[in-house]
C-alpha cells in the first residue's frame, strides 16, 4: 500500500521528508527512539538523492512481511550509479571529493534498517529499505487510512507546500504524457513503415494491375500519413503543426507516385503561413493528398503533362484550402465529384465536416477546382512559428 511518494530535488525538500517521515513513522507505532534512527536513515536516503543522483524520489508504503508490516521505503535516482557498492556498504571510505551527508553512508542505513536492497548502475540507484512495525499485516487499511489523514492535515496547514507538491505532480504527469505520446509516435512511425513494405513487396509480385493500382494508392496514403507523423515529432509542440510544410510534403509524394516515363506531373503549393492544432493540420492535409491523388488517376488521362495547383488561404474568419487542377474537366453529365459514394470522397466529407467545414467543387469545362473552408474556431488556428 503506497503512503505517499515525494519529490527530492532540493534542501528544502530534504526538511518536508523530516516532517513527513516523522508522521508516518509515529503512525505506524514506532518508539521514539526507533522513530528518530529511521528518520535518519530517510534524510540521509534522501541527501544522497539530492548530492550524489542529482534529484529522485522516494516512496513510503506498508506492504505485508509474514503476517506483519514492514514500512517499505524505495529511494530512486538517475544518477551515475554507486562504484562498487559491495565496497561501501562493506564500510569503504568515501568517495573523492563525495559529500558524506550525515555520515552514515549505505552502511548506516543498512544497520538501521531491517533489510535492504541497492540496484545501481550507470542509468540510476534504486535503494529499498524495510523496517518492520511489529504491526498486524490485518492492520494495513486502518494504518493507511491514519497516516493518508495526518498527511493531509499537514498540507492543509502548509498551503504554499501543497501547492507546491501539486505543481510537482502536474509536471510529472505531464513529462509522462510527452514520454507516452513520444512512445506512440515512435511505434506508429515503425508500424507504418513495416505496412508500406508489405505493399510494396505485395504490388511487385502482383500480375494484376488492377491490383497493382489499388496497392500503390494504399501506399501513397500511408506515405503521406507517415510524412505528417515525422513532422509531428519533429515540431516543438505535438498540440500544433505549421500546415504549408505538411501540404508540400504530401504535394511531393503525389508527385513521385504519379510521374512516369510517359507522363509528368507538376504539383505547386503555396499560400499563408499558418499553425493549426496537430489533429487539425493531420485531417486538412490527408484530405488535401486525396485530392491530389484523385486529380492525377483521373485529370489527365492521355496527356504527358499535368499540373495541380494547392492553396491556402485566410480572410474573414475562414481558413480555405483549394486544390485545382487543369486536366480535362468534369463533363456536363457527370456525377458531382463530391457526391461520390468513392472511399476518398468519403474521407474527404468526414474529415470536413469533423472540423465544421464545407466542399465545394467548381469545372469550366478545362479542370477542376474543390475548395476546402473552415471556421476558425474550429482548427486552433494561429500564424506558423
Amino acid at each position: 500500500m503506497r503512503l505517499t511518494t515525494l519529490k527530492i530535488e532540493a534542501d528544502q525538500d530534504i526538511v518536508r521528508l523530516r516532517v513527513v517521515g516523522q508522521e508516518v513513522a509515529r503512525h505506524c507505532g514506532f518508539a521514539k527512539f526507533a522513530e528518530t534512527r529511521i528518520v535518519t536513515a530517510l534524510l540521509e536516503l534522501g541527501r544522497n538523492i539530492v548530492q550524489h543522483g542529482g534529484g529522485g524520489r522516494m516512496t513510503l508504503s506498508l506492504e505485508p512481511q509474514a503476517n506483519r508490516l514492514d514500512l517499505v521505503v524505495e529511494a530512486i535516482d538517475q544518477g551515475p550509479g554507486i562504484p562498487d557498492v559491495e565496497a561501501r556498504l562493506a564500510g569503504a571510505d568515501p568517495l573523492p571529493g563525495k559529500a558524506e551527508g550525515l555520515g552514515l553512508g549505505l552502511r548506516g542505513v543498512q544497520r538501521i534498517a531491517d533489510g535492504m536492497e541497492v540496484d545501481s548502475g550507470a542509468e540510476g540507484t534504486r535503494i529499498l529499505a524495510r523496517f518492520s512495525t511489529r504491526r498486524a499485516a490485518t492492520e494495513a487499511a486502518a494504518i493507511g487510512a491514519q497516516i493518508g489523514t495526518a498527511l493531509a492535515a499537514m498540507r492543509q496547514a502548509d498551503p504554499a507546500a501543497m501547492l507546491a507538491q501539486q505543481n510537482r505532480e502536474l509536471l510529472d504527469a505531464i513529462e509522462e504524457r510527452d514520454m507516452l505520446m513520444a512512445e506512440v509516435h515512435h511505434r506508429t512511425k515503425n508500424n507504418l513503415a513495416l505496412v508500406t513494405g508489405l505493399m510494396r513487396l505485395s504490388r511487385a509480385s502482383s500480375q494484376n494491375e488492377e491490383t497493382r493500382q489499388v496497392l500503390r494508392d494504399l501506399e501513397l496514403r500511408v506515405k503521406a500519413i507517415t510524412a505528417i507523423h515525422e513532422r509531428l515529432q519533429r515540431a516543438s509542440s505535438a498540440d500544433s503543426a505549421p500546415l504549408l510544410p505538411l501540404l508540400r510534403d504530401v504535394a511531393d509524394q503525389t508527385r513521385q507516385a504519379f510521374s512516369t516515363p510517359d507522363q509528368e506531373i507538376a504539383v505547386a503549393v503555396t499560400g499563408e503561413p499558418l499553425s493549426l492544432s496537430g489533429n487539425a493540420a493531420t485531417d486538412l492535409a490527408l484530405a488535401a493528398g486525396e485530392l491530389m491523388t484523385n486529380a492525377c488517376k483521373h485529370a489527365f488521362a492521355g496527356r504527358e503533362k499535368g499540373r495541380l495547383h494547392v492553396s491556402l488561404s485566410h480572410e474573414n474568419g475562414m481558413l480555405k484550402l483549394t486544390v485545382s487542377d487543369d486536366g480535362r474537366g468534369l463533363a456536363p453529365d457527370m456525377e458531382r465529384p463530391e457526391r461520390s459514394d468513392s472511399l476518398g470522397w468519403r474521407m474527404i466529407r468526414t474529415m470536413t465536416q469533423k472540423h465544421g467545414g464545407f466542399v465545394r467543387t467548381s469545372s469550366g469545362g478545362t479542370g477542376l477546382t474543390v475548395e476546402l473552408g473552415f471556421g476558425d474556431a474550429q482548427l486552433g488556428l494561429g500564424p506558423a512559428a
